[in-house]
């Protein structure tokens, strides 16, 4: 019977961190895409510069600078919000699993009670 209750809460919490695991995997996933981002408008920036002061093909690279500006912005953004989901995603998935594993208690608690008195009862018999 121990066993079995070890086994479900291993099951229960392995659960939630495996699922903690792979929440924080995509949110340093999205950082790390971010951060691409940010080096690629700031290497456009520095191709500016420099097509300004060679002033040869300073249309274009303010093309590239523009759309490398636009997309590290849109990626912030849509960082942010992803993280603010996280944190929700986090602590209801927290939240629920810890209810779980209480109600699991509770009914293994329920079980050990009733083999317990049923063991009291037969010695009492016998």
């Amino acid at each position: 019977m121990e066993g079995r209750v070890s086994s479900d809460q291993d099951l229960k919490l392995g659960d939630t961190l495996r699922y903690y695991q792979r929440d924080s995997h995509a949110a340093k996933a999205l950082l790390i895409r971010r951060l691409r981002c940010l080096a690629a408008y700031e290497a456009a920036n520095r191709n500016l510069e420099r097509a300004r002061a060679k002033n040869k093909d300073v249309h274009a690279a303010e093309n590239a600078q523009t759309q490398a500006c636009q997309k590290f912005e849109t990626m912030s953004a849509h960082g942010k919000q992803e993280l603010v989901g996280f944190r929700a995603r986090r602590v209801a998935a927290f939240k629920k699993s810890l209810i779980e594993l209480a109600e699991l208690e509770g009914k293994h608690a329920k079980t050990q009670y009733e083999f317990l008195r049923q063991s009291l009862l037969s010695l009492k018999d016998a």
